[in-house]
């Protein structure tokens, strides 16, 4: 496993102090993809001492969203200040809460709420989120775009996932995201023929927000599958999804796929358009949103391990393997994690898994962290639990008649993203946890059950 030539450290989890590699003993890795064999220093499969080099046990988090600020706040309870520094590098200036903005496009008055301020996550000041990107990781450090190094002892990846926009906005910039969002909502007003193209938990909100708000619209909701939601929901929940919507007034096409001209793609302008359907259905609307085609971007691990990044990474879904423990698919760097949308773990990308797999990591990495501050040499091996998904649990609890196999904001209600959002959007509890404090919504940001 050899460095890029670029990289300003090798990708094994040596400090200075250590053996010079020169010296080192190596062992050999045999390619599961190949018969060709590789040699590896030998402290990259924990043979050998790991000396110390800072004070701390340095924590990085990659992502400033629901399973990397779970995992920074948690960490920062179980881990004294004296042991941990805690940083997470965040694209943006401001959090996104992007559970609110489908409702937020449908009620602007929401979109200043929706974006949180980071100042107050942590109480220790020795803990900080900072603005920036990551270009590349390597096994004890990464480089972030205006080349400034970080080193870390243990190092989470919880990137999340790119989705198309109202759901998910590719910005830095609150200002900027904020902007784009009151164009989207004075789009929604605009139209009057509204497409839906995806009918996951993502459409179904949507078209319930719009259609809620604007019930002289016109909202139709094409998706491929037979049924709403995902294939892992239970029939009758997709079954009260769909008759909820129909008897709000959307119109829903199942087992029909929008077909997009690849000349023409989706603009999200307000311009009447005819779209194809597979039953050669013709469909006019004069605004449309693409709810699907959710991706992931990892090129920051590329530099991780180049030769066997089939290892820890999804070739198929471009997601990040992770073990039982949320422990990267890497054998000989135990000590970086990754959680949340990112991930290829099971079940469907929600809120709530990202912020259980979070909690679950900052359990983990404090278990490191205080064998490290032991002078346990082999900190990074210590036994770890497996992250339990919650899911199951919920399943148990409504009993095995009940057809639950996910979250339970669904079995709340008969609307699964306008019960699991709520009156306030959960936007309270959000506020409380980022000790803010939480100003109330706008009688014209509510919604009804």
């Amino acid at each position: 496993m050899t460095p890029s030539p670029n990289s300003p450290k090798s990708p094994t989890h040596k400090h200075s102090g250590s053996t010079p590699e020169s010296t080192m003993h190596h062992t050999s890795r045999k390619d599961s993809a190949s018969s060709s064999m590789t040699t590896l220093p030998a402290a990259a499969a924990f043979q050998g001492h790991i000396p110390k080099t800072s004070k701390t046990f340095r924590v990085v988090i990659i992502g400033g969203s629901f399973a990397g600020i779970r995992a920074a706040q948690e960490l920062e309870q179980l881990v004294p200040p004296s042991m941990v520094t805690i940083t997470v590098i965040e694209k943006r200036d401001k959090y996104f809460y992007n559970l609110g903005a489908l409702r937020a496009i449908a009620k602007p008055s929401l979109i200043d709420m929706v974006w949180l301020p980071y100042t107050n996550i942590f109480k220790h000041p020795s803990n900080r989120v900072i603005q920036g990107e990551v270009t590349s990781v390597y096994a004890n450090s990464l480089i972030l775009t205006d080349g400034q190094r970080m080193d870390f002892d243990s190092l989470l990846v919880a990137t999340g996932s790119i989705y198309p926009p109202p759901c998910k906005l590719d910005v830095s910039s609150s200002a900027q995201g904020k902007s784009e969002m009151r164009v989207s909502a004075e789009k929604v007003k605009s139209a009057h023929v509204i497409l839906i193209i995806g009918g996951g938990p993502t459409g179904v909100g949507l078209a319930a927000e719009i259609i809620t708000e604007n019930p002289s619209k016109t909202v139709i909701l094409v998706h491929a599958g037979p049924t709403l939601l995902s294939s892992n929901k239970s029939m009758s929940m997709s079954r009260k999804a769909l008759k909820k919507l129909k008897s709000m007034g959307v119109k829903v096409l199942l087992n029909e796929r929008v077909e997009i001209p690849a000349d023409e793609p989706l603009t999200y302008r307000i311009e009447g358009r005819w779209l194809k359907t597979s039953q050669g259905r013709m469909l006019f609307s004069d605004l449309q949103f693409l709810c699907n085609g959710i991706t992931f971007n990892t090129t920051i691990m590329d530099t991780l391990d180049p030769m066997y990044k089939h290892n820890y990474i999804d070739l198929r879904t471009n997601q990040i393997k992770v073990q039982s423990t949320m422990q990267i698919n890497h054998a000989e760097m135990p000590w970086i994690f990754s959680a949340g949308d990112v991930c290829n773990t099971n079940g469907e990308k929600q809120a709530y898994r990202a912020d259980s797999q979070g909690s679950h990591v900052a359990k983990c990495m404090a278990k490191m962290a205080h064998a490290w501050g032991q002078g346990d040499s082999k900190w990074y091996g210590v036994p770890l639990k497996i992250w339990n998904d919650p899911a199951q649990f919920m399943s148990v609890a409504m009993g095995p008649k009940s057809g639950v196999t996910e979250t339970p904001w669904i079995v709340l209600g008969d609307l699964p993203t306008r019960v699991m959002k709520s009156k306030e959007l959960f936007l309270a509890k959000r506020y409380k946890e980022f000790n803010l404090e939480f100003p109330g919504l706008p009688d014209s940001a509510t919604g009804t059950t």
